[in-house]
């Protein structure tokens, strides 16, 4: 019975520092939209893009992919939230499994004809939106579907401070 606890400590370790790996986290924070979002240490984050409006995170094997950006709104050209809510039904169709509108924000999620589950949170304040979009294997929910519940309770689609909210 001891050696048999010994040999069950032995493994202890690995075990938990596997765990810990998984439930390691960071933050990407946008400096010129002034966003920021919690992500899984274990994505492999691209470099920012060329404008400053977010960055793209995935996995290694690239079955998991979160994109986090933002923009200014073209109110000149009719861009609103209602105006990007329907795009963004339309653009999903009969894929929309769940859709939910607030004052300043909505959230599409689904899963398209090939199988890829999607979650799409976003937000406007004043001239400018901010989203994020995650994309997954539906097969493979159990494992994704806890990482995106995370990732929408970080989404801080505009801080406070000195951010380049103007074009």
């Amino acid at each position: 019975m001891k050696r048999r606890h010994l040999l069950s400590l032995l493994f202890l370790p690995h075990s938990l520092s596997a765990q810990e790996k998984e439930a390691e986290w960071k933050t990407y924070t946008n400096a010129r939209f002034g966003f920021a979002i919690d992500y899984p240490a274990s994505l492999e984050a691209g470099r920012e893009s060329d404008n400053g409006d977010g960055k793209v995170f995935k996995t290694a094997d690239g079955k998991f992919e979160l994109r986090a950006y933002a923009h200014f709104l073209q109110v000149d050209d009719g861009d609103s939230l209602d105006k990007r809510w329907k795009e963004e039904l339309a653009e999903r169709g009969d894929t929309v499994t769940y859709k939910k509108k607030g004052d300043t924000w909505f959230v599409v999620s689904g899963v398209q004809k090939d199988g890829t589950e999607y979650y799409r949170k976003l937000a406007v304040e004043k001239g400018n939106w901010a989203t994020f979009l995650a994309t997954y294997p539906h097969t493979e929910n159990k494992k994704y579907d806890s990482w995106v519940a995370k990732i929408e309770k970080s989404f801080k689609p505009f801080l406070k401070g000195d951010h380049d909210r103007s074009e």
